[in-house]
């Protein structure tokens, strides 16, 4: 399809969406459409997305410095700068929602509103708009004002306390954005049901999604138990599990064994796999008994793997239809001959970066990885002329009043 002078590829490829705020889940939404496809206009103050100062850095052969992190959570968009806190800047926002299938933003609860950009306003002028805010607390209840961060929705929402973390240490926050990236991915399940919705209709939709409330949605052991036994799960459950969470050295790594493919007969097989007939012993038979003597457990299993190699090990135990996990490093993952044979990696080349990969989206369909689009995360203001001009077809004038006016 063609939009604006650009080729756009994709599922996505008749949606465009407007990304508004400053937060890793916003980013993430808007870039899990634009690699399927969609025009995602990012659009950021004149300091930048926050994210722009994110370290890792790459140095570019001219010598500035880019974010790792924005280069990976920004691919196949639009960038522009505005100062929507400008009446005038605000407007064009507003225009350019009015462009839009779908805007998504991440401030806080009223503060769209006091600049007249809050959805009830966007969709008065256009009603088949969808608008998806993502705040940490959402947008009612006696939190919804609250400041937070990605650890403190881990926190909140039950996660430090059953899940990471060791039994007798204090609870230990995952790392990377994990809760933002799921809040993420909730909201184009919920974007892309709201576009059904719209299609079927003609009809737009408000979604109001939370972070804590992704989080305490994401494990499917974490509240369950409690809601069904009455129980509080606790975290540790791989401290003293030898057969299904602990991590065992190897020769060159580590691995997680794990009870599935045994046929219910777990310590029959793992006997027999690693010529150790101790493993036969009654009080392994159950999982009560191997919890209780885990360290016997152990030092039996463990010198037994560490007479393989983490490759060799894997490839013997799945030829015998067992499963293990096996713990590798990001240059491995790169490297792994089975994603390059799936074609899972993307490459993207940037003029001054370099060829650069990135995962793909996790899935393919007809046989395709469907990330088809191959644009860098944009430098800031990139895009400014080609979106003003081209798409809202404003003036130089216009154009050259904002710049003077610091609101571009």
């Amino acid at each position: 399809m063609v939009r604006d002078g650009y080729v756009m590829e994709g599922i996505l490829s008749d949606i465009r969406v407007l990304e508004l705020g400053e937060s890793p889940s916003v980013a993430f939404c808007g870039k899990l459409l634009a690699d399927q496809g969609a025009t995602v206009i990012k659009v950021e103050s004149l300091n930048g997305d926050p994210l722009r100062y994110d370290p890792p850095f790459l140095q570019t052969s001219s010598g500035e410095l880019i974010s790792s992190s924005f280069l990976s959570f920004n691919t196949n968009k639009f960038g522009i700068t505005l100062d929507i806190t400008q009446p005038e800047a605000a407007k064009i926002c507003k225009e350019l929602v009015n462009t839009c299938d779908i805007c998504i933003e991440s401030f806080e609860p009223g503060y769209l509103a006091n600049l007249g950009l809050d959805h009830e306003s966007l969709m008065a002028t256009n009603d088949t708009l969808i608008m998806l805010s993502i705040t940490y607390y959402g947008q009612t209840g006696p939190y919804a004002h609250y400041r937070a961060d990605e650890l403190t929705s881990q926190a909140i929402g039950g996660f430090l306390y059953a899940v990471t973390g060791s039994a007798d240490k204090p609870p230990m926050g995952t790392v990377l954005n994990q809760m933002e990236i799921t809040t993420a991915r909730n909201g184009v399940v919920a974007i892309m049901a709201a576009v059904l919705n719209r299609d079927a209709q003609g009809v737009g939709s408000y979604i109001d999604l939370s972070t804590a409330e992704s989080v305490v949605a994401t494990p499917s052991q974490l509240i369950h138990p409690r809601s069904y036994t009455g129980r509080n799960p606790k975290r540790g459950g791989s401290d003293t599990n030898v057969m299904d969470g602990m991590h065992l050295p190897t020769k060159d790594g580590e691995v997680t064994l794990t009870t599935a493919g045994t046929g219910g007969k777990p310590m029959e097989v793992w006997s027999e796999f690693l010529d150790e007939p101790r493993l036969l012993d009654e009080k392994f038979s159950n999982r009560s008994g191997r919890l209780e003597h885990w360290e016997e457990l152990y030092n039996l299993v463990a010198p037994k793997l560490m007479n393989w190699e983490n490759i060799p090990l894997m490839e013997a135990t799945m030829a015998q239809g067992l499963v293990i996990g096996l713990v590798q490093s990001p240059l491995q993952v790169l490297q792994s001959p089975h994603l390059s044979e799936r074609g899972y990696f993307v490459y993207i080349d940037d003029p001054e970066l370099g060829n650069l990969a990135y995962p793909g989206p996790g899935f393919f369909i007809d046989g395709e990885n469907i990330m088809t689009s191959d644009r860098v995360a944009p430098r800031l203001g990139q895009h400014n002329d080609y979106i003003f001009t081209e798409v809202l077809k404003l003036s130089s004038g216009v154009i050259e009043d904002l710049r003077s006016q610091d609101a571009i």
